[in-house]
């Protein structure tokens, strides 16, 4: 036992001494264990090296992607900006072209009638639930009085109630405070229109033996002095003949879309009418 481990040593030994004498004579052996060492660590540190250039590129790119897209929703936001102000400013536009053609209309109304009017705008409405009225921007220093009848180039709209000297109130023909002299163009009876609601008037005082029928138009009789004759009032919608009453109960639309009434002409003196 003692002999194999005595043994064991001298041929490391005797190894190690060749070992030395072959790197001491035979310089190429010294390269081949730096060659073959330099194979593994190159091939690491080459894929490393692609590694972290890849995450160095792709980081940069992320960082350009957001700068580019930070740059991108400046310039949407700026671009939202400039089109709402296009927006905005091509509706003024078109609201004045509107406004325009609406005044248009009712310039050349009057200037084919035969009476004074002034031409009026609309300015505010009444929210109470008592009286349907609207507001316009003229009033007693413009001559406006109460009881001067109001139009458009449409048909009648209502009264002055009330004069400021800035501003006037109008009762509009809707109200069921309101009673405009009417006429059956067609048949010409004529009785009272009352309002019932933006929508619907009621005709009264037609004898059961009137004509009237569906769709004949209602015109102002002019008798009671704010209107002159023959302004659309409505059309005839429905009637109704009751046995044993006096009167037909007749029920009418409005000429006007009082909703939407922006401009009127208040009838200021009715002298000339022929």
């Amino acid at each position: 036992m003692f002999y194999l481990a005595s043994f064991a040593k001298k041929c490391a030994l005797l190894l190690l001494v060749l070992t030395i004498v072959l790197f001491i004579f035979f310089p190429e052996i010294q390269k081949q264990p730096v060659k073959l060492l330099s194979l593994p660590i190159g091939t690491t540190v080459y894929y490393l090296q692609i590694a972290s250039n890849g995450f160095f590129e792709g980081l940069s790119e992320i960082w350009e992607g957001y700068i580019n897209l930070t740059d991108v929703r400046e310039e949407n936001l700026q671009l939202r900006k400039t089109i709402a102000k296009l927006e905005a400013e091509n509706s003024r536009l078109r609201e004045k072209e509107i406004l325009t053609e609406r005044l248009k209309k009712v310039l050349a109304y009057k200037e084919h009638t035969e009476v004074e009017m002034v031409a009026a705008e609309v300015i505010g409405r009444n929210p109470s639930q008592w009286f349907d009225t609207i507001i316009i921007n003229k009033g007693s220093s413009d001559g406006i009085d109460v009881d001067m009848g109001v139009v458009t180039p449409r048909g009648v709209v209502g009264k002055i109630i009330h004069t400021g000297r800035r501003y006037a109130q109008v009762l509009l023909v809707s109200d069921n405070n309101s009673a405009i002299g009417a006429t059956v163009q067609r048949t010409r009876d004529e009785g009272i229109v009352r309002g019932v609601n933006t929508d619907s008037l009621q005709l009264k005082y037609l004898s059961p033996d009137s004509e009237v029928s569906y769709g004949d138009l209602l015109v102002t009789s002019g008798m009671e002095g704010s209107f002159v004759k023959g302004l659309k009032i409505g059309r005839v919608e429905d009637i109704v003949r009751q046995e044993g009453e006096m009167f037909l109960k007749i029920k009418t639309t409005v000429a006007v879309d009082l909703k939407r009434v922006e401009e009127v002409l208040v009838i200021r003196s009715i002298q000339d009418e022929s």
